[in-house]
């Protein structure tokens, strides 16, 4: 999933620092998971703990890390047969008779219909009876909690495949590409089994480091002034299908209680060291850039203010960030790893 400060060109860099820096741990914390590139990734290693503040990416950690292995979906044999609920619900081909039009959230609001083209009305329509079905074998207890998230986090990755966007959902394009033609399809997660007690949170990562210990804290915050839910309040939407009262020309859903204090220039620094002073981990290892809020010498101050001067650390590493077409790109962009032990 294309996602603003996604960290999967970087996981052998991140992965480096540990090696050099850090011996014997046993469990990883990514405090500000995102897609969840990085904790799926450690989880070959780690036991994860996977947190973010946006529902849709607690979806995505709740189905890839907090599962240890892919659902088996005993309890729909008898409603679906032997098909697995991925193919089912991608070959439905026509409305189900028991799904009204009134129900169908996406197609209302985010296709022509709704007078807003992020998506086709077919492929809007397709959105909205998975996402009802799923609902429905919940509630009669079909499906648990882990399948349950399972299908909806399938669902929220084959988004993007069909939307009519320049990069995020701050808006849609006026024509439409030719991505936005494909069919709307479930896009089936792989999950790594590592046996261990993995887990996955929706919390204020500021409350949730009070609540946790560990070994590593990786630390990938919001660099800019730029909120996340304002940009991905559609994938938002789907994963919660809480048929929100939506306003503006992008029909745009509430955000108050997404919004990142990470985002905020007067505050940002000291939100960060109430984050790191708080932190019962051994090692802290954060992701931040050129172009972060926050400047390098704070960083550096805060990091040795609790942790131990002596083994701070920073690398730069030439990186290309994430860019929509209202942004240009300098080449001068550059991601820094810091790390310290506390």
């Amino acid at each position: 999933m294309r996602f603003i400060g996604c960290k999967t060109l970087l996981l052998d860099n991140i992965k480096n620092v540990i090696h050099e820096n850090v011996a014997c741990a046993q469990t990883f914390c990514d405090i500000f998971a995102g897609t969840g590139a990085v904790s799926r990734y450690f989880k070959s290693w780690f036991e994860v703990s996977s947190n973010d503040l946006l529902y849709f990416s607690y979806v995505l950690q709740r189905a890839t890390v907090e599962n240890d292995t892919k659902p088996l979906f005993k309890g729909l044999k008898n409603v679906i047969g032997d098909i697995s609920p991925i193919l089912y619900l991608n070959s439905l081909a026509e409305s189900p008779a028991d799904i009204e039009q009134d129900q169908c959230f996406f197609f209302n609001t985010y296709s022509p219909a709704g007078n807003r083209m992020y998506l086709t009305e077919e492929n809007a329509m397709r959105i909205d009876w998975a996402r009802i079905f799923i609902e429905k074998w919940r509630s009669q207890q079909l499906i648990n909690d882990n399948e349950y998230f399972y299908l909806i986090a399938c669902l929220v990755e084959g988004i993007p495949f069909v939307s009519n966007i320049a990069g995020t959902y701050g808006a849609f394009l006026k024509s439409w590409d030719k991505r936005a033609y494909k069919k709307f399809e479930l896009y089936e997660l792989e999950v790594v089994s590592n046996g261990r007690n993995n887990r996955a949170f929706n919390l204020d990562g500021n409350d949730l480091v009070r609540q946790l210990k560990g070994d590593i804290l990786y630390i990938d915050p919001p660099y800019n002034e730029r909120q996340y839910l304002p940009n991905y309040h559609l994938l938002e939407t789907a994963a919660r299908y809480d048929y929100p009262q939506v306003k503006g020309v992008t029909g745009l859903r509430p955000c108050a209680s997404g919004k990142s204090n990470y985002c905020n220039k007067k505050i940002v620094c000291d939100v960060f060291y109430d984050l790191v002073s708080n932190a019962d981990f051994k090692h802290i290892i954060l992701s931040y850039n050129t172009e972060g809020l926050m400047p390098v010498d704070d960083i550096e101050r805060i990091l040795k203010t609790v942790g131990n001067p002596a083994t701070y650390k920073v690398y730069t590493i030439d990186y290309r960030r994430f860019k929509s077409r209202k942004t240009s790109f300098n080449g001068q962009i550059k991601e820094m790893l810091f790390y310290i032990r506390k």
